[in-house]
Formats: structure tokens, sequence, C-alpha cells
């Protein structure tokens, strides 16, 4: 699993982090995985051409990178970049760990446009090189519709950290922030 860690030791205060668990119990820690500011990170389920791969944010794009040991990353480079005059003209980044599908890597991002509205994207990469993106959907999969969605702390929010695979059907989890 990758969090985003957070601490006093660097100017900017935050840093991709990796925990492994055997049962979704018990975790253990392995630490700082980028040491850079970066808190938008999924792995994929399993290694493609032997390798480990991670997608990633340098602001304001998603970015690709590979390992051999999970510790050391390389070949770093930016895979989705933001769209000028569309609804994600902002920024883009990871929404949860992308679905292997017979026809490609099916990842569902976050993005922003210009007035700060977060909605819901999909993208499929190559199976083989993830690095290449077969298709990108022209228009949001979910956008703040409901009040709950359109009001609060921070409004017009949709955002997904997480999605699950059950049979055929793709379950996105999303959360807004609303006042109590």
């Amino acid at each position: 699993m990758m969090y985003t860690g957070f601490g006093d030791r660097f100017q900017d205060d935050y840093r991709i982090c990796l925990a492994t668990s055997k049962n979704l119990i018990d975790w253990e820690r392995k630490g700082v995985v980028l040491d850079e500011p970066n808190k938008d990170a999924s792995l994929f389920p399993e290694k493609i051409n032997g390798k480990y791969v991670m997608l990633h944010r340098r602001y304001p794009d998603i970015w690709i990178a590979f390992s051999d040991d999970l510790k050391n990353w390389y070949d770093h480079k930016p895979i989705l970049k933001p769209i000028p005059n569309t609804w994600e003209s902002a920024r883009v980044g990871i929404g949860g760990p992308p679905i292997k599908t017979k026809d490609g890597w099916f990842l569902i991002y976050h993005a922003a446009d210009d007035n700060n509205v977060y909605r819901l994207g999909a993208v499929l990469l190559d199976l083989e090189d993830p690095s290449k993106v077969i298709a990108r959907q022209k228009e949001p999969i979910l956008e703040p519709e409901l009040g709950w969605e359109k009001e609060g702390y921070i409004p017009n929010v949709v955002f997904s950290c997480g999605n699950a695979v059950k049979d055929d059907t793709i379950y996105v989890y999303y959360g807004v922030r609303i006042l109590s």
C-alpha cells in the first residue's frame, strides 16, 4: 500500500511511503519511497516485464516510474497531463490502483479544472508498456451533482483514492468534505 507520510524533517512535509501486509490487518511500514514532496501514488497490482510499476504525481501531471526492489525508482516520466480549457485543465492525479483488463490497464483518476472543481475520469494504459496511453475518456465519469458534493467545507469535489472489482463490476468509493 502506498500512503502519504507526514513529518517535520522536510520543508515540504509529506512524502510517498510504502507499507506491506499479508492479511490487511497487520502492516509493516517500509518507509519513504520517493524523497520529494508528493502525496499521490499507487502501485500496479502485479509486476510488468519483471518490474514494479508506480504511478505518482509530479504536479500537475501523472507520472510513471519503475523499480526492481520497491526502493529505488527510475525512468520517471509523465504519462497524463492536464488538457487546457476542459474539465481537467488544472491538474490530474491517481484515483486508485490500475485495474487489469484484457484490453489494457484501466485507471480511474481525479482532475480539477481552473475553478477547482474535482471530477473523476478514466484512461486505458497499454498492458505491456503502461507508459503508453491507449484511450482517454473525453468527459468525466463522475462529477459533483448532489448537494453534499457541491456544498461544504471544500465545495464541488468528488475525489476517489480507490476502487474494488467484484465479478464484472467496478466499485468506486469516493469522498467529499462537508460541514458537520
